[in-house]
């Protein structure tokens, strides 16, 4: 009977840790030798929506879901974030687990839209962070999550992407996920399930 217990145990390990190793990193680059690095998302510059500095710090030791979003967006914006709601409300009793949204629009966002953004959201702003820097540091945010975006051609509205990245603790990348089909939305679920154990 204990070799059984004991084997189960092993075996339960074994599965857990497998399921993580499943999730791949893809927060790399490939070198002058053709080798690959992997590199871990970083933060300087930024402010949140309570008008705190955020910086690698903040999210260190944090299962982390973000995107690029404006608080203007007549498009997929507001479906994005009802979908980033359920997602937070199911994660909100997890200490480490946190959402990031980086505003793309320096000249709209301010601090006082985003607190507005946030509070309509009732999701509390230590579980999710709406950050601003400038269009500089933002876009090279956006290269690191291996993203862009850009104005339209009138200047009214921007591209971007319905895809969200997930970090585990050690803020590298292992998911990408488009928020609007519900099957990626249960990945998702499932994939931050597989960080926090």
């Amino acid at each position: 009977m204990m070799r059984l217990r004991v084997l189960f145990i092993v075996v339960l390990f074994i599965s857990c840790q497998s399921q993580t190793e499943d999730l791949p990193i893809l927060s790399y680059t490939i070198n002058s030798k053709g080798e690959k690095e992997t590199y871990s998302i970083t933060y300087s510059d930024f402010i949140n929506q309570d008008g705190k500095q955020v910086t690698t710090e903040t999210i260190q030791n944090k299962i982390v879901v973000a995107n690029f979003f404006f608080t203007r967006c007549p498009s997929i914006c507001p479906p994005m974030r009802t979908e980033f709601i359920d997602v937070a409300k199911e994660f909100l009793e997890e200490e480490s687990f946190l959402l990031v949204s980086h505003s793309i629009d320096q000249k709209n966002d301010t601090i006082e839209a985003l607190k507005k953004y946030s509070d309509a959201t009732e999701i509390p702003s230590y579980k999710w962070l709406f950050v601003t820097s400038t269009e500089e540091d933002t876009r090279q945010q956006a290269k690191q999550f291996m993203t862009n975006f850009r104005p339209n051609e009138d200047g009214t509205d921007f591209y971007h992407s319905s895809y969200v990245a997930l970090l585990d603790k050690n803020q590298r990348i292992r998911g990408f996920y488009n928020i609007l089909i519900p099957e990626d939305v249960e990945r998702l679920k499932a994939n931050i399930k597989m960080l926090l154990k």
